[in-house]
């Protein structure tokens, strides 16, 4: 069984607001059910370290997935320190606060069944995860397998918690929230259909997640461009009106065809800035530049998105794509 822990890397693209919903009939949308299980009331209500193991082990792949129970000895000694974790008055407010600001989890609910009904349509074989929660004093965030996504609500409480993850930066932490959930969930599902381009250029990967936003956008289409990637419309403003600018650049200093992982990770990687750019350019805008080639490369192509996600030569996808950004 596939699994990953995400820690939240997140995209951009300019544009949609709520309610323009510009692509909603594009891929028609399936029915699917999704119920969120509210794992942590159920831990909560623990009344002893013996209802914990009986937890545990009526949960096993919360276990072993979230907890990492295959590293203790024994049930016994795990369910020890869970209850020693439920009992502590800051993890406590930790639970009290996610339950206030989660008291109501079905607009998440619909907006992962209209992605799941989408990615369906696309991919009959998808199967539908489980989705449950849970508080654990920050232990994890979100991990996802092909059967199972679990969520750590405590780590998207917001700005309003009493207590924040230390380990984020704070140019990541404003993505850990209600608002940013269903959309970190949906590119990360959209991300494990993308065939991976055959070349390890900034270029090909730039295309890569440009093709992953292609698809998560579609699926997601009445989600504003602000919530989906991640940035704040400051950044999207500046990086459109920008963008002739930015393509400049990366032309100039001759970085389409690194290979260097340190060369990606200045364009594609989570930074508060890209000052080979400019010190207001935010992070990660390789990637942006990436969809708005493959946004020019599906408008001027009769090509379906199944063969979009597909298609491996990137080369390709930037030759026909006739990008070239006018400034504004």
């Amino acid at each position: 069984m596939r699994a990953v822990i995400i820690m939240i890397f997140g995209l951009l693209l300019v544009g949609c607001d709520k309610g323009d919903c510009q692509f909603e009939d594009e891929i028609a949308t399936q029915p699917v059910d999704i119920q969120i299980d509210r794992m942590e009331e159920k831990l909560f209500a623990a009344k002893s370290e013996e209802d914990v193991v009986g937890f545990l082990q009526a949960n096993p792949d919360l276990a072993n997935l979230f907890f990492d129970a295959p590293q203790y000895p024994s049930d016994k000694i795990l369910a020890e320190k869970i209850y020693s974790l439920i009992k502590n008055p800051g993890i406590d407010t930790l639970y009290q606060e996610a339950e206030t600001v989660y008291a109501n989890m079905s607009e998440i609910e619909d907006e992962l069944e209209v992605a799941f009904g989408k990615l369906k349509t696309l991919f009959p074989e998808t199967g539908t995860p489980k989705l449950q929660t849970m508080v654990s004093g920050m232990y994890k965030d979100i991990f996802i397998t092909d059967t199972l996504i679990l969520v750590g609500l405590d780590f998207f409480i917001g700005d309003e918690a009493t207590y924040k993850p230390q380990q984020i930066p704070y140019y990541i932490l404003s993505r850990y929230d209600k608002e940013h959930l269903a959309s970190i969930i949906v590119k990360y599902l959209a991300g494990q259909v993308v065939a991976a381009g055959n070349k390890p250029t900034l270029l090909s990967e730039m295309i890569d997640f440009g093709k992953t936003y292609y698809l998560a956008k579609r699926l997601m289409p009445c989600t504003p461009d602000s919530i989906l990637l991640g940035y704040t419309p400051l950044d999207m403003e500046l990086i459109g009106s920008n963008e002739a600018v930015i393509w400049a650049t990366l032309l100039e200093n001759e970085v389409l065809y690194e290979t260097s992982h340190i060369t990606k990770r200045k364009f594609l990687g989570e930074r508060p800035n890209i000052y080979e750019i400019d010190q207001k350019c935010p992070g990660r805008v390789g990637a942006w530049v990436g969809w708005q080639i493959v946004n020019s490369y599906m408008d001027r192509n009769d090509v379906d998105i199944r063969s979009l996600l597909a298609e491996r030569d990137n080369e390709k996808i930037f030759r026909q794509s006739g990008y070239k950004p006018q400034s504004r």
